[in-house]
């Protein structure tokens, strides 16, 4: 029970009373002693003088007082542990309660995490199955065409089923990212032959947009992730660079920074750049900075797919620019790989 500040006053004041009281009582045995002729009565009482008699007798009506405001503690103090003991007992049967309804949740979810994975999988198979025929035989159909003008249809065709492809792959490989499906196989990667690597597959590219690379990577970096999925994250940046660099020709520069326990690379272009509206936005789902918003051969999914890939493997993704026409620069961390 709370006592309020002033009965803790109030319990101070009729100590100190006490005492006093306390002091005229042994004063007045004490005497007693010494005077065979007075009692202890005669001189506690009739030695004294009116005023004390009263304030004696005020004092101990205090006394009696004060007894029943601690007996009255007391009792309070004895129901309110009972009352939160009760109380105990109540919050304990709900949390019990709580605890069931969440397990029963959690399992709920689990499972419907299964049953998004199966779907998932199930998709990835049905979409591209009919894909496949025709992404071979329309090429063998354009070949054969003689009339200039279906043929172009049959290379828009073409086209198309290529980005729905494209658009399929990537939605599935989004949706895997967010999935428990995926895993990733972390293992030693030297990071100057895997850019290497890339930047080989992709040259046709580089000399069709009259783009210099500088890889300025040091021979003893070694990163630990997945080598596909890291492949990946490099060809979509790269690409991104590619396209966003005028047709004129520009530079792409590759490096990477080792620190404390991961290596943060960077590839900076001097392509078209972005505003800090678009910098917020060019990780989202769906995105397209412009003049790609009605680019039909980009599917806004590449950068978002690059951002699930690293923060699967424990790193961060960002990028930065200092302007319109004024290049980008996207950086990405990745777990230093250690000898042990």
């Amino acid at each position: 029970m709370h006592v309020k500040w002033y009965n803790n006053l109030g319990i101070v004041i009729l100590l100190l009373l006490f005492l006093g009281y306390l002091g005229w009582v042994l004063h007045a045995s004490l005497e007693s002693l010494f005077s065979p002729d007075k009692t202890f009565l005669q001189l506690l009482i009739t030695d004294a003088s009116l005023s004390d008699i009263i304030l004696r007798c005020s004092i101990s009506g205090c006394f009696i007082f004060l007894g029943i405001i601690v007996l009255n503690i007391i009792a309070n103090s004895g129901y309110s542990e009972e009352q939160l003991k009760k109380t105990n007992e109540t919050l304990r049967e709900k949390n019990s309660v709580l605890e069931q309804q969440v397990k029963a949740k959690a399992q709920e979810v689990q499972q419907l995490l299964k049953q998004k994975n199966e779907l998932l999988m199930g998709l990835s198979h049905d979409l591209n199955t009919p894909l496949t025929p025709l992404m071979g035989f329309l090429p063998f159909v354009i070949k054969e065409e003689k009339d200039p003008k279906l043929k172009e249809l049959l290379e828009i065709n073409l086209k198309n089923v290529h980005y729905i492809r494209d658009l399929v792959s990537n939605t599935i490989n989004l949706a895997l990212l967010d999935s428990t499906i995926l895993g990733l196989s972390p293992e030693k990667i030297h990071l100057l032959s895997e850019v290497e690597t890339v930047l080989e597959h992709r040259s046709s590219s580089l000399s069709d947009h009259f783009i210099l690379v500088h890889n300025k990577i040091d021979e003893c970096v070694f990163v630990n992730a997945d080598k596909m999925k890291l492949r990946e994250v490099l060809n979509n940046l790269l690409m991104n660079s590619i396209q966003y660099t005028p047709s004129s020709g520009g530079t792409i520069t590759i490096n990477a920074v080792p620190q404390k326990d991961h290596i943060k690379v960077s590839i900076t272009d001097t392509g078209i750049g972005l505003t800090p509206e678009q910098l917020e936005h060019i990780f989202d789902e769906l995105y397209k900075a412009d003049p790609a918003r009605h680019d039909h051969s980009t599917k806004g999914l590449g950068l978002t797919i690059c951002k699930r890939i690293i923060e699967k493997h424990g790193g961060k993704i960002w990028a930065e620019s200092p302007g319109k026409d004024k290049g980008t620069t996207v950086y990405f961390t990745l777990p230093r790989y250690n000898e042990t």
